[in-house]
């Protein structure tokens, strides 16, 4: 979509915003709301924003806030597997060593 009437101020402040936002580590919700209304009050009035390009962004917002969020639980997931296997090696360990010195009579 093209915007031909915004001024350079405004094209330079929606820029800014976009590299600061995105050399962060993630795009969050606010940023995102923050250039959809700046994108809709600098539009052309004799061409406003179609509302299917519209429901596009906002849909392609919310697939990537998903895998975001997918991203974080599965990095965690890993985190506590990491754990649990490292866990699960030093009982393993202990219970070997304990079994080579005790003597099980019958």
């Amino acid at each position: 979509m093209s915007v031909s009437s915004v001024s350079s101020s405004t094209a330079t402040t929606a820029a800014s915003t976009t590299s600061s936002s995105t050399s962060s580590s993630s795009f969050s919700e606010s940023d995102f709301m923050s250039l959809l209304v700046q994108q809709l009050q600098n539009q052309d009035p004799s061409s406003p924003t179609d509302s299917s390009q519209l429901a596009s962004q906002m849909l392609s917002y919310a697939g990537y806030s998903q895998q975001v969020s997918m991203n974080d639980t599965l990095s965690s997931l890993s985190t506590t597997m990491n754990t649990l296997s490292s866990t699960v090696t030093d009982l393993y360990s202990s219970v070997s060593a304990m079994s080579s010195t005790l003597s099980v009579s019958a």
